[in-house]
């Protein structure tokens, strides 16, 4: 049987409570010995801490041997034969590469193999310049970056490891800005003139490794994606030239973000990296259109005749994408797997009635922007009784996934609203004594919910 990992703050857990038990004539000496035998031992705990350790170390050590290598070649570069500048490129690259695959197929060495591959694939990037170079080409800069993460993408879906998957995000992260903040007027092929440059393979390339995190179970490498696609929405605002929209489409990406995690199983650590995310853009989108000032400010700059095709477009595109979440990455969620299709849709409708009313919000206050002060109002209030009600909900969501820092999070976001209502509203007639009972209240308030949480998680393991 194979020992479980086990971290030492655990272990010392489930040894106290061994002890525990032993003392209460529970259990006898030689099971709590069976049952520490199920997990791996304080020298075994070292050795994986020491082995991931050192795993780091090589590989920033790796990307640092890559680095010289190159400032070695670049030194004597003019003085090399074109024959030989191929030689060493190709041979480089072919040479690590070779070595990363004996180590993993012929030995047990699969930390090291992963380290060549790694300095191989960055290798290959160097390489591409480096040919580019020999042959005097001048071209779309950003095409080397992509087709370097192109080169990257196998070995990262082949191995088991995320290095190379941080690599390869990393490397579409570097394109995709490129391409955005310095290409953004050049439209893709075969579109009309007026589509921007918005890095749209992306999307299509994050796929294969997202579902090698599914397949893996693999929520750190889930965590790395979730960002990229994220970075990617906010480069559309750029490349759309978006201005004070672009706040409504982080926030309704957000929102979709938040509906993917809630088609995960209860429990499921695949979901944490979309909800953090998602909450932590839908959080930010809602404070700005909660301020009346905000509103009037931005009718102003609103030019109705020219922008509403655009702005409708956009509504329309993020509405869209997120009926296609909503629907497309339906799963069967624990019980409900036998139910009925329709009876799961409304099942689920109902849990997702929050993320879903959050992409309505944003739609509405897209539209509102371009009304007079009645619709300004409205947005507002509208705002604010999102910002309430999708604290509530976070306060709700950490309780049924007994997740303390989710339900912490709700609770401060809701004080947050307190505080900025106070200081929208009463900052200046309240003063010193009205902002000391407004800290009092909140102060009240997390001390009760403390209370609360402190109480619930007794009751829970008792």
């Amino acid at each position: 049987m194979n020992s479980r990992p086990i971290s030492n703050h655990e272990r010392q857990w489930l040894s106290g409570e061994l002890a525990a038990w032993l003392d209460g004539g529970l259990i006898e000496e030689a099971q709590a010995e069976k049952i520490l035998d199920c997990y791996e031992s304080a020298a075994a705990t070292g050795v994986r801490k020491q082995s991931r350790a050192s795993f780091v170390l090589q590989a920033i050590a790796a990307l640092l041997v890559g680095l010289a290598v190159m400032l070695v070649i670049g030194y004597n570069w003019d003085q090399l034969h074109w024959i030989t500048k191929l030689c060493l490129i190709f041979g480089s690259v072919a040479g690590t590469h070779a070595i990363g695959f004996y180590l993993y197929s012929f030995t047990a060495a699969r930390r090291s193999s992963e380290i060549a591959f790694f300095l191989g694939c960055l290798l290959y990037g160097a390489g591409i310049w480096l040919v580019a170079q020999v042959f005097h080409l001048d071209s779309h800069y950003p095409d080397g970056v992509w087709w370097w993460a192109i080169g990257v993408l196998p070995f990262a879906i082949a191995l088991d490891t995320i290095l190379l998957h941080a690599l390869f995000v990393g490397l579409l992260a570097l394109w995709a800005g490129m391409e955005v903040t310095g290409f953004s007027h050049l439209s893709p092929w075969l579109l009309w003139h007026w589509w921007p440059n918005g890095a749209y393979s992306l999307p299509l390339l994050a796929v294969p490794g997202l579902v090698w995190a599914y397949r893996r179970e693999s929520a750190a490498t889930v965590g790395l994606y979730v960002p990229l696609l994220a970075w990617w929405v906010v480069l559309q605002a750029i490349a759309w030239d978006m201005e004070w929209r672009s706040l409504y489409l982080v926030g309704s990406m957000g929102a979709i973000f938040l509906i993917i995690a809630e088609n995960h199983r209860h429990g499921s650590t695949l979901a944490i990296p979309y909800r953090v995310y998602g909450t932590l853009m839908i959080a930010g989108a809602l404070i700005p259109p909660s301020f009346a000032g905000f509103h009037r400010e931005v009718y102003r700059f609103v030019s109705p005749d020219a922008d509403e095709r655009q702005l409708i477009s956009i509504i329309v595109v993020v509405v869209t994408s997120a009926i296609v979440a909503f629907t497309f990455l339906l799963r069967p969620l624990d019980k409900q797997s036998q139910q009925h299709p329709l009876a799961r849709l409304q099942e689920l409708g109902m849990r997702q009635w929050v993320p879903l009313g959050l992409v309505v919000v944003m739609a509405m206050l897209a539209l509102l922007s371009f009304s007079g002060e009645e619709g300004h109002l409205t947005a507002t209030v509208l705002a604010n009784v999102a910002m309430i009600g999708f604290a509530i909900w976070l306060i709700r969501v950490g309780l049924r996934e007994d997740r303390g820092r989710l339900f912490a999070f709700g609770v401060l976001y809701f004080l947050l609203w307190s505080i900025l209502r106070y200081a929208d509203l009463f900052g200046g007639d309240g003063g010193m004594l009205g902002a000391a009972l407004m800290f009092f209240m909140c102060g009240a308030v997390l001390f009760g919910l403390a209370m609360f949480w402190g109480r619930r998680k007794e009751v829970r393991h008792a």
